[in-house]
C-alpha cells in the first residue's frame, strides 16, 4: 500500500501505508497516548503511515464478519495533524477493509459491499462525516464495542457518537 495525497509538503512517494513491525510500537504506543488511548492488540494487527522510520498515524481495523468491520483506534500524530494524513489512512481502509485488516476472516464476495462502523470522540464526528460516515444508533455497533464504551470512566467526556460507514463497493 502506498500513499495518496497529503498537504503541508509531505509527497505521496515518501509516505507508506501497511502493517506495523515491532519496531514501530513505541511510535504508536506514544502516538495513540496523546489522545488518550492505546495499542489494542498485537503491534502487527496495527496499520500504520509512515515517512521513513517515522510513524505518523496508525489504525486498527477488525472484521466482526464477513462484510462487517470496526474500525478499533485510528489517530494521527500531533504535528502531522490537518495534513491529510488521517484522510489518506482512512481512505485506504476505506478502499479495501479487508486488506486493511491484519485478521480477516475472508475475502469480498462480488461487489465488495461492507460496512465499517466506529465510535468517534464527539470531536471527531466532523472528521469521519467527511469521509463519508453517518452517526447510527449505538444499537448498530457490535456488543463487545458497545459495552466498552458503557462502562468506560472517560464516557462523559469523550462524548462517543457511534458512526458507520455503509455502501462501499472494493473498486
Amino acid at each position: 500500500m502506498t500513499g495518496g495525497n497529503p498537504g503541508d509538503g509531505l509527497r505521496p512517494e515518501e509516505l507508506e501505508i501497511g502493517f506495523a513491525e515491532r519496531k514501530d510500537e513505541e511510535q504508536l504506543r506514544c502516538l495513540l497516548a496523546e489522545y488518550g488511548m492505546g495499542i489494542p492488540g498485537p503491534i502487527e494487527e496495527q496499520l500504520v503511515v509512515k515517512a521513513g522510520e517515522e510513524v505518523l498515524a496508525g489504525a486498527k481495523v477488525m472484521q466482526v464478519n464477513g462484510c462487517r468491520f470496526f474500525l478499533e483506534v485510528i489517530g494521527v500524530k500531533k504535528d502531522y495533524m490537518g495534513k491529510g494524513i488521517g484522510q489518506l489512512l482512512l481512505g485506504e481502509i476505506l478502499k479495501d477493509p479487508w486488506r486493511c485488516c491484519r485478521r480477516a476472516l475472508r475475502g469480498p464476495k462480488t461487489g465488495g459491499r461492507f460496512q465499517l462502523a466506529t465510535l468517534a470522540r464527539g470531536g471527531a464526528s466532523s472528521f469521519y462525516r467527511k469521509m463519508g460516515f453517518v452517526p447510527c444508533p449505538m444499537e448498530e455497533l457490535p456488543p463487545d464495542y458497545r459495552e466498552q464504551c458503557e462502562v468506560c470512566p472517560e464516557r462523559e467526556a469523550c462524548q462517543p457518537v457511534p458512526m458507520l460507514y455503509a455502501g462501499g463497493e472494493i473498486r
